[in-house]
């Protein structure tokens, strides 16, 4: 069963544009030591994120009926941010005042939170078939 949706890549494509704004303007307000536009943007990323995963991942269900409590739409968001965000401070985009050990610290206490979702996410794919009997598969 094919696992990468075209609404999985729009979902990508979308987390890639916010998370590329996203650390344009934390940056910038790291580097103007400006609380207001961290604050602005991290919450203005947040709920944009959310949107988005919100919106791709119910057209995800409607087209692909599984149920895999969001873990594929989770290692694209990790994997998409963490990557950007190791990348503009290694190359460096970002503020003089960010260095690249924070960044990696975040990626891996957001990676135990990641593998605690893959081990839900493998605990409840056996029920992962939504609303197809078995006889419909399995001819």
């Amino acid at each position: 069963m094919k696992t990468i949706t075209p609404y999985l890549l729009r979902f990508a494509l979308a987390v890639t544009v916010l998370t590329i704004i996203f650390r344009y303007f934390l940056s910038y307000g790291i580097e103007k030591q400006s609380g207001i536009i961290i604050a602005i943007s991290a919450a203005t990323y947040g709920l944009l994120m959310f949107a988005s995963g919100w919106y791709f991942g119910r057209k995800d269900g409607e087209y692909l009926p599984i149920y895999d409590i969001g873990f594929r739409f989770h290692l694209t968001t990790y994997l998409i941010h963490n990557g950007i965000s190791l990348l503009w401070i290694g190359f460096g985009l970002g503020s003089k005042h960010e260095n690249l050990s924070v960044s990696i610290m975040a990626a891996v206490l957001w990676g135990i939170s990641l593998l605690i979702h893959f081990a839900f996410f493998l605990w409840a794919r056996k029920n992962s078939i939504n609303n197809l009997d078995k006889e419909d598969i399995f001819e």
